[in-house]
Order: C-alpha cells, then structure tokens, then sequence
C-alpha cells in the first residue's frame, strides 16, 4: 500500500536536510577550535569529541527535517502559505502556515519542551507575535494558531504555555497547545502522525543512520564538498597543527585522502 510519502522518498529528504554538509562542517570546526579535540584535560578521546559534535550537529538538523517534512504532509490536504513575513520592520518566520476552507492556521514547531524559563517567555512572545501579524493580515479571517512540541517525551512548562494562551483574547482566534499526536488529530490527520513515526522506526533500525568517521567511504562525493565548503585558509589551519595532522586526520582520512585535496588547492 503507497503512503502518503514514499519511505525512500523521505530518507532521501532526510539525509539531503540532515547530513547536508555535515563533513565539511566538522572539518570548519576542527580548524576553528582545535583544542576541542585535543588535550590531555579532556575526558573524552579525539574519536568520542568527534562523534559528540557530528550528532549535535544531526539533532539541530534533524528538528529542520521535521519542519520541512511536515510541510510537505500539510501540503498533501491542505495550501501552504509563504512563511516569510514582516511585521512592524521585523522579519518574522512561520514554521508551518497554511489555510483551508477560508480559514488560516499558523503551528510554531519545537522538537520538544525543555526551555527554562527565560527562553519559555521568549518562545511565547514570538508565537504571540506571530498571531498578531496574522490577525492584522488576515482580519475577517479565522485563525487556527498553536505551539506544536513534536516529542512528547517532555512537557516541562505545559503549564505556563497554557495559562498564557487562556489569558489571551482576539476576536475569530483560536489558541491550541501540542504534544506529540496531538496536533495531527485536531486535523483529522492521526494518518500523517502514525507514517512519520513509522517511518522514522524503520530509518533508525536501519544502517541509513549510522555515524562513520571515515570520511574516504563515498570518496569522489565526499571530495567534491570538501572542496566546495572548506576553505584554503582552514586547510592550512589543519595541516600547519601537529596535534590535528597526527591525532585527528588520521581517523577521518585513514590512509591520507585528503592530501589529493590539498594538492588541488596547491596548498602542498
């Protein structure tokens, strides 16, 4: 039975969103702050800080797939709207924001709930912000707006969002407030909710999500973005530092790879 959105399709979109210059990245960063990696006041070998920083790095992307994925499923039943905005000289930016049978809904989408309590005041009033905009924008229009945390694992301020939002009223505005499945069955759409969670089991039990630090596997790819997002000035920065060229290029280029890339730069 097809799904809403092909499996491969969306493991395509995942790694494209996910793992986008995520070799390079590290690289950048090496040559930034080298004793990141390095040092013997560090409790974590080179190869552990390495992985550390490449699934900081996937976590932080990984919250941009969900948003973009989840476009893309609205997008299947509903219209997407443009997400760029500005409002009061400020450019603002929606998460998801799309419209049915007359009527607008905005989501603000976090992975999960887990601000303290300076960034939950500040998380609100970008939300309220937003549904001012869209109030003033669209004033004859109803208005769908709630704050969406994908992971229901946490709920740590439930509570004070929802104080917050009962406190509030505007004429033709409806304030809703997320966890998990919650938002896909307002919708009627619990489908997209039990796909996407069907979905990510089936790429997490895969080899498709699996962290390697030999970054000559896929050379010929990985070649090409190393070339395109790595500076001439931070490669010079690798190889002009010791520690870096002994301790950690080795366990990304294990038999010296990168040197064709400095050749190609006339760096050696």
């Amino acid at each position: 039975m097809t799904g809403i959105i092909d499996y491969d399709d969306f493991v395509e979109i995942l790694t494209k969103t996910v793992y986008k210059n995520s070799k390079a990245d590290l690289i950048n960063k090496v040559a930034a702050n080298p004793d990141r990696y390095l040092g013997i006041f560090r409790p974590t070998s080179p190869e552990i800080k390495l992985i550390q920083n490449i699934t900081q790095s996937h976590e932080i992307s990984f919250g941009d797939f969900i948003e973009d994925i989840m476009t893309q499923y609205l997008g299947k039943y509903y219209t997407n709207l443009n997400k760029s905005a500005t409002y009061n000289g400020e450019k603002i930016l929606f998460d998801q924001l799309f419209t049915y049978e007359g009527k607008i809904y905005m989501i603000e989408q976090k992975m999960r709930d887990d601000h303290d309590s300076t960034k939950k005041r500040g998380q609100f009033e970008n939300f309220l912000k937003k549904v001012k905009y869209l109030k003033e924008k669209y004033p004859d229009k109803s208005i769908s707006a709630g704050m969406w945390f994908v992971d229901p694992s946490l709920i740590k301020n439930r509570s004070y969002y929802q104080s917050q939002m009962d406190s509030i009223h505007m004429e033709n505005v409806e304030l809703y407030l997320f966890y998990g499945d919650e938002f896909t069955k307002m919708l009627e759409k619990i489908s997209v909710w039990d796909e996407l969670a069907a979905h990510l089991i089936k790429w997490k039990q895969s080899d498709d999500n699996k962290i390697e630090l030999n970054f000559e596997l896929d050379w010929d790819k990985t070649k090409t973005e190393l070339l395109e997002n790595v500076s001439k000035n931070n490669w010079k920065k690798l190889i002009s530092n010791k520690q870096i060229v002994n301790e950690i290029l080795p366990i990304l280029f294990p038999t010296s790879k990168y040197k064709e890339i400095l050749k190609e730069l006339n760096i050696i």
